[in-house]
């Protein structure tokens, strides 16, 4: 077949829906799988190819797998040179955002620039975000959050430029730490910018953030939205929600397994925020969720979000559905 090194290849003679398995030799009979790539799978590089007695070609891969890499044999039949017109194309932008939000399961934060152009245009709210400042913040959130897992459900592209690609992604998320944990999905939309075969992410804006509610356990020793009277300044008493109002929004400030520090509310009430404190009971556990507001349009919960951001907490997030 006369496969090139330097070229990069995609999948092909595979249903949709199908995989290729790579395995650690190119003889079926004594070889194992080692892991499978996708029936639509592209920017494929190949190390080495050999021809076995039976004349049939191998030829040993390396494929992206989010920030990392899977590497063994395939069979040269199902490989085929990626064209001109792929390398622009939806199913080559899927495979790249796919990676792209799979090494976030990862801490990956030595390959930042495998996946982003820096300075980036925006990232979320802020402009001109440096590696720094990117690498800052993704180490707070792995901290936060040590174990995510994150799928691709739905990709369009909104519009090709010569220079760039805009895109927009629905993405569900689970987040854990512990016994706590969050579930939701973000939609967001991304710059795509050429790099090489690939590309990387020069903008990222979350167009809505969505935290799915949990089942909220209620026992004889637990009150759900039950205002800890003992930590709270007398001060502060007629600016606490005692319950959530419906079809509202709120901010999501923080969970707390042990007392709410009293400067921390404070922190809140002295930028002019009413707020509440949710207890839940999760195993063992009780968790103490504060929530700001409530608001009453999303203009409103937004620019309320800048300023608890910038003063109490830089990863809350708007959340409606609190019961």
């Amino acid at each position: 077949m006369g496969l090139g090194h330097a070229a990069k290849y995609q999948v092909t003679h595979i249903k949709r829906g199908g995989t290729l398995n790579v395995r650690d030799t190119p003889f079926i009979n004594v070889s194992r799988v080692v892991g499978r790539i996708a029936f639509n799978a592209t920017n494929i590089s190949i190390k080495e190819c050999a021809e076995l007695l039976d004349k049939s070609e191998w030829c040993y891969v390396n494929v992206p797998r989010g920030a990392s890499h899977l590497e063994g044999w395939v069979k040269s039949y199902y490989l085929k040179e990626m064209s001109t017109k792929l390398r622009a194309s939806k199913s080559h932008i899927q495979n790249f955002l796919y990676n792209f939000y799979m090494a976030d399961e990862e801490n990956y934060m030595d390959k930042l620039q495998s996946f982003y152009a820096f300075p980036m245009q925006k990232y979320l709210w802020s402009k001109n975000v440096s590696l720094r400042d990117l690498r800052i913040r993704k180490v707070r959130e792995y901290k936060k959050w040590p174990k995510r897992d994150y799928r691709l459900t739905y990709m369009k592209i909104l519009k090709r430029k010569a220079d760039y690609i805009d895109v927009q992604t629905t993405i569900r998320w689970h987040f854990r730490k512990g016994d706590d944990y969050e579930k939701g999905k973000d939609i967001q939309k991304l710059r795509l910018v050429s790099s090489g075969n690939s590309f990387k992410v020069s903008a990222l804006k979350n167009l809505k953030h969505i935290v799915f509610p949990k089942p909220v356990v209620v026992e004889e020793n637990l009150t759900v939205l039950e205002i800890e009277e003992e930590v709270l300044p007398e001060v502060l008493n007629s600016v606490v929600a005692q319950e959530p109002v419906a079809n509202k929004l709120y901010i999501k400030a923080g969970s707390f397994f042990s007392n709410i520090s009293t400067d921390y509310l404070t922190s809140i009430t002295k930028n002019g925020f009413p707020y509440m404190i949710q207890k839940v009971q999760q195993d063992e556990k009780l968790i103490r969720r504060v929530f700001i507001g409530p608001f009453n349009s999303v203009s409103e919960a937004t620019q309320a979000l800048v300023i608890v951001r910038a003063n109490i907490n830089e990863l809350a997030y708007i959340q409606t559905n609190l019961n």
